[in-house]
């Protein structure tokens, strides 16, 4: 294990060796791709830069919608299509109009966690206050003040405690006081969401100990003190609206597929029970009942219940499609919809009646398939393909983990690779929430291998079917096709690996590593610090045949440290695999502006076709 901490000076950014070995290998992958970045740059633009809806807020009779285009991020109010915000260079993640639509709170960053919340007067369009750090969601009282998140990463809050812990500000946008208001004494590695619901007066806190365990707490919009704890159940909640003082959530306990509750001075009572297999995702509480989002197969359905827990109709979109971002609008439900074939829109449920659409059809082949993982668990997977085109290779892409359920995105940025007879494969793998929190928990911890063995099931298996494969993961993804490089070398025929988690031994010293520690097990736990050692990418990587490997991260990025991508390159290189290292010196973890976001997506496509020589 020597060779591995000799590389540990990679973790500092500002080392000079650290510049030296970026510029070094800077120069070595420009120099394997040559032009062909440069010929599909216009093509991923093109098909990028479409302009789609990236989120979205409503307020009293107006919905504020953050569009995303290929010429940046943009801010516009609805209806009328006036810009409220624009910003070059920045990605807006958040907007936040008080209940009036009289104020605004956008959230921006250039790419790193650290962001900044403009607050701005929608009449005059001036900013009037402004937050900045590791700041997110904003809920405004009636008197012009609003409580904001701040996580504190480098310095302990106020009230002391330990880093990172995030509390609930309150703010005075006039005269810049603020203090803490709720979440005195939060540990460190609980996450905190706040769900305002203005047409009830209701505020819900959603605390969450890492992805594994959540709290509800909700009570009047102006009176913090009464915030009170409605629902600990030991298991994941996802809140679902409030309405006639009745909060309603979806709570994921046995059989972990999830249920709605309605939480009131009553107490609780289950409204919609679980399902036995596909989980539900979201859920809102309207005047005409109960909204809510399903999952089949990795498939957004939408099913409509009355307050009694009686479905009452099933909708199912035309193609498989993922349903986000359910919310209440007074008296009527929306929702961002999209599938591979169209970007991101604003709809109205339970219909799916259009109110801002994308005017884009890739009119892409969709198709499904299962396999058998090493212990008999089926696999699901989507294929997704130019139709009439014979295929010879696959980008299969995997995630597992942290609960998050890989459903249908738009893929218009891959149209280079897909227009030269690239399939996209796209594998549900435990670890996400496809089958609910057990399909989560068979991928956690003392799990995790269990995701590697389902992506080498698919992986196999389209092998077995004439495929060539670049493996392509982000994040805890690029940790997933780290592990099987390093575990199968000659599996797959490339691997694309992207702002990875490699050291599961120092993960939790880095950024906001530790909070991870609920997801994969804690290295400083000799129970689980062994199971880590087994898997860790970088203390397992051994001399071997390996394939062409591409590792891209950035600078910026300050969730997942780039020195894991750097150091694994590094060990990678002294093995001499043909390893090939990207740093973006822009961006970081939150994306970038979509230019330099399209300028990656080159690079890596063009890599991927000099990798498998097409």
């Amino acid at each position: 294990m020597g060779v591995h901490a000799s590389y540990i000076y990679l973790e500092d950014l500002g080392d000079p060796r650290t510049k030296g070995f970026i510029e070094r290998h800077s120069k070595k992958l420009n120099e394997f791709l040559g032009e062909l970045s440069e010929e599909l740059l216009p093509e991923v633009l093109k098909w990028y830069g479409v302009e789609y809806v990236y989120t979205y807020q409503p307020c009293s009779g107006r919905v504020y919608l953050v569009l995303r285009s290929g010429e940046g991020f943009r801010v516009i109010e609805e209806p009328g299509g006036r810009v409220v915000f624009e910003k070059p260079g920045v990605v807006v993640w958040g907007v936040y109009p008080s209940y009036d639509c009289s104020m605004i709170g956008v959230g921006y960053t250039s790419g790193s966690d650290e962001s900044v919340i403009d607050v701005m007067d929608l009449n005059k369009l001036n900013v009037i206050d402004k937050v900045e750090g590791y700041v997110y969601g904003i809920a405004w009282r009636g008197d012009g003040r609003y409580y904001y998140l701040r996580m504190y990463r480098r310095e302990p809050p106020p009230d002391g405690g330990d880093v990172p812990a995030e509390r609930v500000i309150l703010r005075d946008p006039y005269e810049g006081r603020e203090e803490v208001i709720w979440g005195r004494g939060l540990p460190k590695g609980y996450l905190v969401s706040i769900y305002p619901v203005y047409e009830e007066d209701i505020v819900v806190l959603l605390v969450s100990k890492g992805w594994s365990e959540s709290i509800l707490y909700a009570g009047p919009l102006d009176e913090p003190r009464r915030w009170e704890l409605l629902l600990s159940p030991n298991s994941p909640v996802t809140p679902a609206g409030v309405y006639n003082g009745s909060i309603y959530a979806i709570v994921y306990d046995e059989p972990g597929t999830g249920r709605i509750v309605e939480a009131s001075k009553d107490g609780v009572r289950e409204v919609v029970s679980a399902h036995g297999r596909y989980p539900l995702e979201q859920a809102i509480a309207y005047e005409d009942g109960i909204v809510a989002v399903r999952l089949v197969d990795a498939k957004s359905i939408i099913e409509v219940y009355d307050f009694k827990g009686g479905l009452r109709e099933r909708i199912e979109p035309e193609e498989p499609s993922t349903i986000l971002f359910v919310k209440r609008w007074e008296e009527r439900v929306l929702a961002e919809v999209e599938s591979f074939n169209r970007p991101m829109g604003l709809y109205e449920l339970p219909y799916i009646e259009p109110l801002y659409e994308p005017k884009v059809d890739l009119g892409l082949d969709v198709s499904e398939d299962w396999t058998i993982s090493g212990d008999g668990t089926r696999i699901h997977y989507f294929i997704v393909k130019e139709p009439g085109t014979r295929i010879k290779n696959a980008i299969l892409y995997g995630y597992g983990g942290f609960g998050l359920s890989l459903t249908p995105w738009y893929i218009g940025y891959l149209k280079p690779l897909l227009d030269k007879g690239f399939a996209y494969v796209m594998a549900n793998l435990r670890g996400g929430r496809e089958y609910g929190e057990k399909w989560h928990e068979a991928g956690r911890r003392l799990n995790k291998r269990n995701v590697f063995e389902d992506f080498k099931s698919v992986a196999k298996k389209l092998k077995s079917q004439g495929f060539r494969i670049a493996g392509w993961g982000a994040s805890n993804g690029g940790l997933l096709i780290a592990a099987v490089l390093v575990q199968e070398p000659g599996l797959l025929d490339a691997a694309v690996i992207g702002y990875p988690v490699i050291d599961m031994l120092r993960f939790h010293k880095l950024y906001i590593g530790s909070i991870w520690i609920d997801e994969y097990g804690d290295p400083e736990d000799p129970k689980y610090r062994e199971y880590l050692l087994s898997y860790s990418p970088i203390h397992n990587a051994k001399p071997a045949k390996y394939l062409p490997t591409l590792i891209y991260t950035g600078l910026h990025d300050d969730r997942v440290h780039p020195g894991h991508a750097l150091r694994f390159a590094a060990v990678l290189e002294d093995l001499g695999a043909p390893v090939y290292l990207r740093v973006e010196t822009i961006a970081g973890h939150m994306g970038a502006d979509p230019k330099i976001k399209a300028r990656e997506l080159a690079d890596i496509q063009a890599f991927i076709l000099r990798a498998l020589h097409t």
